[in-house]
């Protein structure tokens, strides 16, 4: 049985477009800029609620790939920082 121009219009509606022709077809849209550092949005009082904030510190491997990590207690909050040179590695 030949394959019909409506059997791959079905099969299109089924599964969506086919995602591999389409790579590198699409323009890139330009990201928005990102604001760092910045103490605008929190609540009030937080900053003299947290004023001394006690932080774990630990080097963690993943795949043999070193990372700095951080935890504060109080808050939870999580970092984790590429080392790139394991013998100097604090800015």
């Amino acid at each position: 049985m030949p394959i019909t121009k409506a059997d791959i219009m079905r099969v299109e509606d089924i599964l969506g477009p086919n995602l591999g022709s389409l790579k590198s077809k699409k323009t890139r849209t330009k990201p928005s800029r990102v604001i760092m550092n910045t103490c605008n949005e929190l609540r009030a009082g937080i900053i003299e609620e947290y004023v001394n904030v006690a932080l774990a510190v630990d080097i963690m491997y993943i795949n043999e790939i070193p990372f700095v990590m951080t935890m504060s207690w109080a808050i939870h909050f999580w970092t984790a920082e590429l080392i790139k040179n394991e013998k100097i590695w604090w800015p």
